[in-house]
Parts: C-alpha cells; sequence; structure tokens
C-alpha cells in the first residue's frame, strides 16, 4: 500500500506547474470529455455510480475510461471486476487495466515501480521523481494526479470518469492537474451528509472549482410488493440545498440491494438488472453526465435503449 500525502511538500514553481499541465494537455487531447464524480463524504455511492455509469456508455459503444482518483483506497478495479498487479514494469507512461466491455482503468496500483514503503501516516519530504516519472515512495496527491494524467495511455476516448476520493479538497487537487472538467456531486438525504455537501458547494465556490450538476443517492427503497419507494434514510432536504446553490439535480435515485452485491462481486448491474427502476435512472443519469460534460454525439440514439437492447 502506498501511502500518498494530502499536500505537496516541494510545491511547484509556476513554470514547472505550467509544463506539468502542458503535458497533461497533451496526453489528454484525444479526450473529448472529462467528468469528475465527487462527493462530500464516503459512503454516498458515488464510486458505485461511477462504474454503473461507465457500464451503460460502454454498452451504447462509447470508449469510457474511469480514472480512479482515490490514490490511496482505488475501489473502482475490484468493482469491475479485475485483478490488478501487484506490480506493473512499465517504464514509458501507465498502461490502463482493460476491463469490461473495453472500458479502460487507471487506479493508482498500476503506477510503475518497485514494491511501496510500509504504511506510515507521517508525512515525510517527497523524494524527486525517478527516470520513470513517478516517485516510488509518496508523493503530494496533486502531483501524483497530475503525472497519472500526463502518463496514462489513454488514447482516443469519448468521456473520461474521474473518481475522486471523498472531500473538496480533491476537488481542488483535480483542478490543479487537469484544466477542463466538469464535476457533478453525489450525496445522499441523511442530515449530515446533507450538511457536508452544503461545505462543500460553499468552498468549492470559493477555491473556483464550482459543481455543474448534483446526484441524489438512497432517497429510498424499491419496495417490490408495494411497488413505491419507501424513505431509507432521514432526510437533510438536499433539493432545498441545491436549489439555494442554483444547481440541477440530475437524478433523484432509490436503493436496490443488487446494486452493492453487484459491486462485490465484480459485476455490472445495469447490464444484469437492465429492466430495474434503478438501472433505467442510472441510464438516464449517463446521458445527462454525457451532455453535460459535452461529448453527447449528435446522431447518438437513446442510451436507455440501448442497453435495453444488449
Amino acid at each position: 500500500m502506498r501511502i500518498f500525502s494530502d499536500t505537496e511538500s516541494s510545491p511547484a514553481g509556476e513554470p514547472q506547474l505550467a509544463d506539468e499541465l502542458a503535458r497533461v494537455r497533451a496526453n489528454l487531447s484525444g479526450v473529448k470529455a472529462i467528468v469528475a464524480l465527487a462527493s462530500a463524504k464516503g459512503g454516498v455511492g458515488k464510486s458505485i455510480l461511477a462504474v454503473n455509469i461507465a457500464t451503460v456508455l460502454a454498452l451504447a459503444g462509447r470508449k469510457v475510461a474511469i480514472v480512479d482518483a482515490d490514490l490511496n483506497s482505488p475501489s473502482v478495479p475490484t468493482m469491475l471486476g479485475i485483478k490488478m498487479p501487484r506490480r506493473y514494469p512499465m517504464t514509458e507512461g501507465i498502461e490502463p487495466a482493460q476491463g469490461p466491455l473495453g472500458i479502460r482503468v487507471i487506479a493508482s496500483d498500476l503506477i510503475p515501480g518497485g514494491e511501496p514503503p510500509p504504511p506510515s501516516f507521517v508525512e515525510t519530504e517527497s523524494p524527486e521523481p525517478e527516470s520513470n516519472g513517478l516517485a516510488l515512495a509518496e508523493l503530494g496527491a496533486a502531483k501524483t494526479l497530475r503525472q497519472i494524467l500526463a502518463q496514462a495511455r489513454l488514447g482516443e476516448l469519448d468521456l473520461v470518469i474521474i473518481d475522486l476520493a471523498p472531500g473538496v479538497a480533491e476537488l481542488y487537487r483535480l483542478s490543479r492537474a487537469c484544466e477542463r472538467f466538469a464535476t457533478v456531486l453525489v450525496s445522499h438525504p441523511d442530515y449530515h451528509a446533507v450538511e457536508a455537501a452544503r461545505r462543500f458547494l460553499r468552498l468549492a465556490a470559493e477555491s473556483h472549482t464550482p459543481v455543474a450538476a448534483v446526484v441524489e443517492n438512497m432517497v429510498g427503497f424499491n419496495c417490490d410488493n408495494c411497488r413505491s419507494v419507501r424513505p431509507l434514510l432521514p432526510s437533510g432536504d438536499l433539493p432545498a440545498l441545491v436549489r439555494e446553490f442554483g444547481l440541477p439535480v440530475l437524478a433523484r435515485l432509490a436503493f436496490d440491494p443488487r446494486l452493492a452485491e453487484s459491486a462485490s462481486r465484480g459485476t455490472l448491474f445495469v447490464r444484469d438488472y437492465a429492466d430495474t427502476p434503478l438501472a433505467k435512472q442510472v441510464g438516464e443519469v449517463a446521458r445527462q453526465i454525457e451532455t453535460l460534460a459535452g461529448a453527447r454525439r449528435a446522431e447518438d440514439s437513446s442510451i436507455s435503449a440501448a442497453v435495453r437492447e444488449y
């Protein structure tokens, strides 16, 4: 396990930062659009949504990649059933892992290098990057993310989904690594989650990294017998919060335990349970995110139809 420190111990000077951003820009030149999925706190189902949104788009013929930007605890590969190598001996660039349906995945487990040092919660000075462009021990999280985006061999893609670790600081770090992306905040109705989302939205606006839209997850659970959505969490009134900030709510998703089960097994919920209400809602979220990110093809037919026909 590598530990990436929360701050850059040796912040890049402006010329160095500009050079790193230029390399990121050049490496992502074949990517039509980038969307970041963010959350104010953990446990809101953001990574599961990222995996299933990517699946919907891949089923519709899109070329999609997910960058798992939770550098210390990546979960996307497991949710897609990908077995990551313990060591990846690349010296020039980072080769994405190939997931189902051609989904490409970048996670910190793919960073080239030798065995990582033992876990430590004590920040140490980051070593100078080695010849492969990535240090083998600790690096500042923002710098690490820039290097990943500059070296990942993503190629020509319709959309890259960046699955951020929880917290507004992660969004700020991404803004220090990538110059073009749309941000979607994922939350759920619990009071504490809504209050965390309030702080997130305020701080994001103050740091000039605004959020474009919100997805409210786990608003209830589908009762198959009574054919209704029953409450799941005490409400903190997220819709009122997003109205306060003038943001659109892309969807209010009910909980389906099969979604969590699929993520644990590494299988694809929206493909395996395509006729469920939640799978259809996630399909609509994928369509809206693609439009929001500017990656929608003009000649495209309904993504939801593509999922149903699979």
